[in-house]
């Protein structure tokens, strides 16, 4: 598995795209691999966690937004995650259908994948499934989330920026949003703006973003848009362009991509000690179940622990030598 990953990493840094289709089938079929595969981001792709709720339009304006960023020379990733099929445990493809017209450009790459927690026992993979897509040398990588509220959180935690998907007809959706990405968000589009109500919903965004902002300057821009008609579209592109040049002026990304690895590797750590223990003590409670010589075996099982954290630990000395 390792040999095939490391044929497959090669060529997608060739910018194969069959090569990077297959390499993350590979990850989702082995969401373990992750945990074993050192993988940084090192290029300058801006990830966008994509948030609204139900029926928002989210795929429908990521759609739009390809063909605009297209038109620009830029290239696309979007990875939906989607419901969980009750039936295959994998994702319901109705993201990729919507974004059709798109994903057949060989500039952009749609994949859907099941909706779980990122960093949960589900789906550890998304920083490597990140990596890959940089690796790859794409200029945007969208997640778009199933919702906007708890289900979002995973995919806002390794993003760069959050594009906030709201639509007219919701209720009191500020309300509803509060404990979610509304404070988070980057860019917000009012999507189905011919609707009526939509106005009432840039009234309210405005005012929240005046009490909670440090400064007029600091709170997100809020778009109107049409997506099913295209309207909008350029100047939602145009305001994720612009905030793309503005944080690679910063440093931002950088910064971000740091902690990003901290993480990794903090998760990565956490796992290889859990699984060490958790073979060790099967081991020992195969070997002495019923004899209750518990304390002496919590002693021998403590000693057995620490030499091999230092076979691992010399291990991964000789691996970075």
């Amino acid at each position: 598995m390792i040999i095939q990953w490391d044929v497959l990493l090669e060529r997608v840094f060739l910018r194969d795209r069959a090569a990077l289709a297959r390499a993350i089938s590979l990850l989702e079929r082995n969401p373990e691999l992750a945990y074993e595969l050192d993988i940084e981001r090192s290029r300058q792709a801006l990830v966008v966690a994509v948030a609204g709720p139900p029926g928002a339009g989210k795929s429908t304006l990521l759609g739009a937004l390809a063909n605009e960023i297209l038109h620009r020379n830029m290239t696309v990733a979007i990875l939906a995650f989607d419901p969980i099929s009750p039936r295959s445990g994998g994702a319901i493809l109705g993201d990729r259908i919507r974004m059709l017209q798109s994903a057949h450009h060989p500039q952009v790459f749609v994949r859907s994948l099941a909706a779980r927690d990122p960093y949960g026992a589900g789906t550890p993979q998304l920083p490597a499934l990140l990596a890959l897509l940089d690796a790859y040398g794409f200029d945007f990588i969208f997640l778009e989330s199933v919702g906007a509220g708890q289900e979002a959180s995973p995919l806002v935690q390794v993003a760069d920026a959050v594009l906030l998907v709201l639509v007219p007809g919701l209720g009191d959706s500020i309300q509803t949003l509060k404990a979610g990405v509304l404070e988070l968000a980057d860019i917000v589009v009012v999507n189905k703006a011919d609707r009526p109500g939509a106005e009432d919903v840039v009234r309210d965004l405005s005012a929240y973003y005046r009490l909670i902002a440090e400064s007029p300057e600091s709170a997100p821009p809020i778009l109107r848009a049409i997506a099913s008609a295209r309207e909008g579209v350029t100047e939602i592109a145009e305001a994720l362009i612009e905030l793309r040049e503005r944080r690679s002026a910063a440093g931002i990304p950088e910064q971000h991509r740091e902690e990003q690895v901290a993480r990794s590797w903090e998760v990565r750590v956490r796992h290889r000690c859990h699984l060490l223990m958790t073979e060790l003590l099967n081991e020992f409670l195969a070997e002495d179940r019923g004899t209750r010589r518990w304390r002496a075996l919590e002693a021998r099982f403590y000693r057995e622990l620490a030499q091999r954290l230092q076979v691992l630990a010399e291990s991964m000395r000789a691996d970075s030598d």
